[in-house]
């Protein structure tokens, strides 16, 4: 059996993110196989503790990071980091470390970890684009058009205080850190090749879906479809850049019948959204009247019976995302999905096989998609092409395997020459 250690930029009990619920699945299954986990979550705020910045929170251990550099993703207070998560990670001696994020910790911490071991098998999961992007990873220029590379002087020109060798500094002193990492775990093809693109070498990229709990669900039947096609639903974080006011501005276009036979349901948080953006949500929310109901976050457990009341998952996030963790958590609940279509998003939804697109960032078009789905035939045959996603045993199982594979690797390798000088003194 392993020493895992898993790092990740939220407590998943704290924060409601699809890395820390990646990261959770995976503890939870690694547990249940035998292996020793220590869990390092990130949290805010001083730990009270006097001079550890770690408290405790069940078996996993909070990590209270003093303070960030959000540029180069680098933590100031250094010694959090060379002193005290060291120390922890001498005294816990993994076999293998994961880490689901870096954010909010410190690049500096990939580089502990091999200072701690040259032959530590160290893996990174790229939930998102921020090594690459500086605009929150989203790929996302100040008026809001997508951005499809990064350059230093591209980079500059939206970020006027910095200069075009800020930028390239920054990308230096990233891609030194990604240069200690064994194996890179991309969830999506998309990721996968923009970070290729970006110079991350190939051979360290590794394609693997974050596994989710398996679900009993029945093959939906024709007679909920009626119902069932006229009930959209958003999950997740509801903020601007994952498109709920785009979602909210597309129901104010539907026709009238469909508003009133139909609803949209929001679950999630808003609990980091500014005041402003929470009091115009709230007023879109209720100018639809009875069609829409907000019905603030909910637990993971929550999600399967919240998911089978609903009929149509709708992504409309404004960026390229990743892999949308609601994506699976819809699939496997047998429940057709509308997105953007661009980006992981458009990779993960096969176009009128498991879901249907609409043009990214389109109010007219998303409510010409939804007014097409309200078809009970198109949502059944959708519903039923909609494919489960891997089981997080089956994730666990790919990550063990890789964790064999590249402590292979670090295993010294005998000269070719010393083994056949042995071999003559064996004669």
């Amino acid at each position: 059996m392993s020493r895992v250690l898993l790092i990740v930029h939220g407590h998943p009990e704290l924060s409601r993110g699809g890395g820390e619920r990646a990261a959770e699945l995976e503890a939870e299954q690694l547990r249940a196989l035998g292996h020793q986990v220590l869990m390092i979550a990130r949290v805010a705020g001083p730990s009270g503790r006097g001079g550890t910045p770690f408290t405790m929170r069940g078996q996993d251990v909070l990590f209270h990071a003093p303070s960030y550099d959000y540029f180069l993703h680098s933590q100031r207070a250094k010694w959090a980091i060379w002193r005290d998560l060291r120390a922890l990670i001498e005294r816990f001696q993994p076999d293998v470390a994961h880490l689901h994020h870096y954010v909010h910790i410190g690049l500096e911490t990939i580089r502990e970890l091999r200072k701690y071991s040259a032959s530590l098998p160290i893996v990174l999961t790229l939930h998102e684009y921020l090594a690459i992007c500086h605009s929150n990873g989203q790929f996302l220029t100040p008026d809001g058009t997508l951005c499809h590379q990064a350059s230093p002087s591209d980079c500059a020109a939206c970020f006027p205080d910095h200069s075009r060798q800020d930028f390239f500094l920054r990308e230096r002193f990233i891609k030194s850190a990604f240069a200690l990492v064994d194996r890179f775990i991309c969830p999506s093809r998309f990721l996968l090749e923009r970070y290729a693109a970006w110079g991350v070498a190939r051979e360290k990229l590794v394609l693997l879906e974050n596994g989710q709990v398996p679900l009993a669900v029945a093959p939906p039947a024709a007679r909920d479809a009626d119902l069932l096609c006229r009930r959209f639903a958003f999950f997740g974080q509801a903020t601007e850049l994952k498109g709920i006011k785009l979602l909210l501005r597309a129901a104010e276009l539907l026709p009238a019948a469909l508003r009133a036979e139909g609803r949209l349901d929001i679950a999630g948080t808003v609990t980091h959204q500014s005041a402003e953006f929470v009091a115009d949500f709230r007023a879109m929310v209720a100018a639809l009247g009875g069609f829409a109901q907000y019905h603030g976050p909910y637990r993971p457990d929550e999600l399967p019976g919240l998911m089978a009341r609903a009929g149509w998952v709708v992504v409309p996030s404004l960026w390229w995302e990743n892999s949308p963790i609601v994506i699976q958590e819809a699939f496997a609940a047998r429940r057709p999905v509308i997105c953007a279509d661009i980006g992981g998003m458009a990779e993960k939804v096969a176009n009128g096989r498991a879901g249907l697109h609409f043009r990214v960032n389109d109010a007219r078009d998303l409510a010409s998609v939804m007014e097409r789905a309200a078809d009970p035939a198109l949502w059944l045959r959708l519903a039923n092409g909609t494919t489960p996603p891997p089981a997080i045993g089956q994730t666990v199982d790919a990550l063990l395997g890789l964790f064999d594979t590249i402590r292979a690797e670090h295993q010294p390798q005998t000269k070719p020459r010393a083994r056949a000088a042995r071999a003559r003194r064996a004669d």
